[in-house]
């Protein structure tokens, strides 16, 4: 509780109107001042009276989404149950690290305000700090409301990339077609034999009602994965590393973009409490929720960290975490992102694992974990 400009003003002239009155020896005046004076005390009684029990905010949307590098609106209206005795605007909103809340513009209803999230991610809860004022405008008071409900998605720009992705001519057996050439049971196309092609493969029919002498193959589509799983191992250091979360959450939308892009669906696995979550994808509409989800993993106890990498096909992780045994000998097996550490100085990266700080190519992955 504090006294305004108006107040400290009002007091200055009650005072010296009083003792002028006194002296001078008008009872009038020396009313007056008694009364201005029992309007401040009823004043400043009922500003400080009133607590967040008495005042609600409200959102327009208590889930908002924006992608990295541009801002999401969103309107606040203040309901109070003292709204003739105090005024209460909204003078401060705060928001979680990593999301700036700027002021857009006031109305005497609401005020509305753009966030601007720095990271990727999911950003949960918010603080609006209100200032109430007396109808007379002597004293005021700040006080701050918590809103846990609060949601704001950021999702990677990785997801608005242009992705060329081509269907990796492989030979492994899957459970759905590739629709390119490869080792399935379908036939693809025909084509002139080559050296390198078996000769079970040679057209003999179609050979024999052509006039010239070619050999003809015939040629077996591809089968690839119906799903490929990415996994998230997060390490307990991991609390507050927004850059971590965000380079994690760029990585999983290249990778997941790439692999629904040759035709198979998408798993994401990660941690959550005593769980292990699992997010089946099988449309790019739904990869930006799942990512968000991640956003979220807690820590990956031992247990988890085994049955994840067990599971996924590509692993995210970070540099830091390959510093455990476990980790680092997955990573010299399997296919994985590594979120980059600057203060990490791990043993052994293996070959098929790619450092990631934004910028990498990740297609290499995922036609490796295609054809294995």
């Amino acid at each position: 509780m504090k006294l305004t400009q108006r107040g400290k003003d009002l007091l200055k002239a009650s005072l010296i109107g009083g003792i002028a009155a006194a002296i001078l020896d008008v009872r009038i005046f020396i009313a007056l001042c008694l009364s201005l004076v029992v309007c401040a005390a009823l004043s400043e009684i009922t500003v400080a009276l009133t607590s967040t029990r008495n005042i609600e905010i409200i959102f327009e949307n208590t889930h908002i989404s924006c992608f990295k590098g541009s801002q999401a609106q969103e309107t606040v209206r203040v309901v109070s149950k003292r709204s003739r005795l105090v005024t209460v605007t909204v003078s401060e909103i705060r928001a979680p690290d990593g999301v700036e809340a700027i002021i857009d513009r006031e109305d005497p209803d609401s005020t509305v305000f753009l966030f601007r999230p720095n990271y990727a991610g999911r950003f949960v809860g918010l603080s609006a700090r209100l200032e109430l004022r007396d109808p007379l405008g002597l004293f005021s008071k700040s006080i701050i409301i918590e809103r846990n409900d609060f949601v704001i998605d950021c999702y990677p720009s990785s997801l608005l990339k242009e992705i060329q992705a081509s269907r990796p001519v492989t030979l492994s057996l899957g459970e759905r077609m590739g629709r390119t050439r490869g080792g399935g049971q379908e036939f693809h196309s025909i084509e002139e034999y080559q050296g390198s092609v078996e000769r079970k493969n040679i057209f003999w029919k179609k050979i024999a009602a052509m006039p010239d002498e070619r050999l003809l193959v015939k040629v077996r589509e591809s089968n690839i994965p119906k799903a490929l799983s990415i996994g998230l191992v997060r390490g307990t250091q991991r609390q507050d590393d927004l850059r971590w979360f965000d380079l994690a959450c760029e990585a999983a939308a290249l990778l997941g973009k790439m692999i629904l892009e040759i035709g198979c669906d998408v798993v994401i696995l990660f941690s959550s409490g005593d769980n292990i979550e699992r997010f089946y994808i099988t449309q790019l509409s739904d990869l930006a929720g799942a990512i968000m989800e991640m956003s979220t993993a807690s820590e990956s106890s031992i247990d988890f960290v085994s049955e994840l990498l067990a599971e996924s096909d590509v692993f995210i992780t970070g540099l830091k975490e390959i510093e455990v045994d476990l980790i680092a000998s997955s990573v010299a097996k399997k296919p994985a992102v590594l979120i980059e550490d600057y203060d990490a100085f791990p043993r052994i990266i293996g070959t098929t694992a790619i450092v990631f700080n934004g910028d990498q190519d990740v297609s290499g992955l995922v036609t490796r974990i295609v054809g294995r």
